[in-house]
């Protein structure tokens, strides 16, 4: 009698403790499956806002790239317009607007486009947040590219504005500097500041550009460093509208989705 009550008691204890260990293993994969389907919804969250970020970013570029061929597209008027008057000579009605121009060709724009939210992406290793491959690859493409363009741009500036121009122009004193009219409106009007502080009215009687004869190997030489100014901007132009080509694809392949896919 007590053998077989010790068996099924035994039974009973093994197959209560069976029953208790499914029960365990459940909850444990349910306790893990919640936190993975709450840690996909914060990486989801995460991933949207990310890509929002980088819209608004994309965004801002997209207006300084517009200020900034406005301002290479100036100089390369004013590039067009000296390099005439030194290749074809300067009625004195027009001798003001010329030597304006090659004042205002001394500027230049160094372009810088933000990258806020993308370095964060790297730097925190939440670029795979972005689950779509071919996006993410778009993304690290684009600023990769920016990034050379930006750095051929500084070296075209740094070459043949900052040390083949500028120091010319300078250092031969042809003519009198003037306020540039294309720069940015807080170094315009820094730029106007100094001039009204010097009181010293700036015109043609005082360059002495005008008292060389047009034979003079100074209008040659500075045609040709004109040439290569507007060459400059000229380039900065083209590499400014495919930039813009680039960014706004890829931002509106961005939007594309945001707008289509599920979120939580």
């Amino acid at each position: 009698m007590n053998r077989p009550r010790l068996r099924l008691l035994g039974e009973m204890r093994w197959g209560h403790l069976l029953v208790e260990l499914v029960l365990l293993i459940t909850g444990i994969l349910i306790a893990l499956a919640v936190n993975g389907w709450i840690d996909s919804r914060r990486e989801a969250r995460a991933e949207r806002q990310y890509l929002e970020l980088l819209v608004r970013d994309l965004g801002r570029d997209l207006e300084v790239l517009d200020d900034v061929v406005k301002f290479e597209g100036a100089q390369v008027d004013a590039s067009v317009l000296a390099y005439r008057g030194m290749r074809l000579g300067v009625e004195p009605k027009d001798r003001e607007a010329v030597a304006a121009a090659l004042s205002q060709l001394a500027s230049r724009r160094t372009l810088r486009l933000g990258r806020a939210t993308y370095t964060d992406l790297l730097s925190t290793g939440n670029l795979r947040l972005i689950r779509n491959t071919d996006l993410r690859d778009r993304i690290v493409r684009l600023y990769e590219t920016n990034e050379r363009t930006q750095t051929i741009r500084d070296r075209n500036n740094q070459e043949y504005v900052d040390r083949m121009y500028v120091p010319y122009l300078l250092d031969h004193g042809m003519i009198a500097p003037r306020p540039a009219p294309n720069l940015p409106a807080w170094s315009a009007a820094i730029d106007q500041s100094l001039a009204e502080r010097t009181a010293v009215p700036v015109d043609t009687s005082n360059d002495p550009l005008w008292r060389l004869p047009p034979s003079a190997p100074e209008w040659s030489n500075l045609a040709g460093r004109l040439w290569y100014r507007g060459l400059v901007s000229e380039m900065a132009i083209d590499q400014s509208r495919q930039m813009v080509a680039n960014i706004s694809a890829l931002r509106q392949a961005i939007s594309t989705e945001l707008s289509t896919r599920r979120w939580p």
